[in-house]
C-alpha cells in the first residue's frame, strides 16, 4: 500500500496534537500543565519514525517497509532517552524530579486511555494494572510512589471519559481501525 509521506505526516501531526491535549487534560486533574510535552517528537530524526509508528497503529492495512521500522525503533530510543518524562532519561528513577513524575503520570494516563478507548487494543489493561505489571518495581522512592498512587486515584475519580474521547475524535475520523 503506497501512502504519500505528507499524508502520513499530516495524520501524525493530528495524533501528536491529540496526545498532547490528552496529556494536558490528565495533567490538569493533577494541577499541572505541560504544553511542551513531546516537543522532540515533531523534530527530526524522531518525527519520521513516530509518524510511521502511529500511521500503522491507526491504519491496519498499512505495512511499513523494513527501513521504516528501523526508523521507528531509533525514534523510540531517542525519545525515551532524551525526554525528561521517561525513566530511561535517568540513571535511576529516584533521580526523577517530581514535576517530571507528574508529567509521566499524565503521559501514562493518556497512552493508556488511547490504547483502551481509542485504539481498543485487546491487550490493554487498566492504568493501575499496567503500572503494577511494568513499572512498579523500578525502585521508586516512597514519595514518588505516594504521588503515583494518589494521582491514579485522582484520575480514576475525576476523569470525564467522554471529554477525553472528544479530544481524540478528530483523529478517529481519519483512522482505519
Amino acid at each position: 500500500m503506497n501512502i504519500n509521506i505528507n499524508d502520513i505526516f499530516d495524520f501524525y501531526e493530528l495524533r501528536i496534537k491529540s496526545h498532547v491535549a490528552s496529556v494536558n487534560y490528565f495533567a490538569s486533574l493533577l494541577g499541572y500543565h505541560f504544553p511542551e510535552h513531546d516537543g522532540d517528537k515533531v523534530k527530526e530524526p524522531i518525527r519520521t519514525g513516530y509518524a510511521y509508528i502511529f500511521y500503522k497503529t491507526y491504519h491496519k492495512n498499512f505495512h511499513p517497509m523494513p527501513e521504516h521500522v528501523a526508523l521507528c525503533d531509533d525514534a523510540i530510543k531517542l525519545h525515551h532517552f532524551g525526554a525528561t518524562h521517561h525513566i530511561q532519561h535517568y540513571k535511576h528513577v529516584s533521580e526523577i524530579p517530581l514535576i517530571h513524575v507528574y508529567e509521566m503520570i499524565a503521559d501514562w494516563a493518556s497512552a493508556n486511555f488511547e490504547q483502551m478507548n481509542i485504539i481498543r487494543d485487546p491487550e490493554a489493561v487498566e492504568l493501575e494494572t499496567w503500572f503494577q505489571n511494568k513499572m512498579a518495581d523500578q525502585g521508586w522512592t516512597d514519595e514518588q510512589m505516594n504521588i503515583i498512587q494518589k494521582s491514579f486515584e485522582i484520575i480514576h475519580t475525576n476523569i470525564d471519559a467522554e471529554h477525553v474521547k472528544s479530544i481524540w475524535a478528530p483523529l478517529l475520523e481519519k483512522a482505519d481501525l
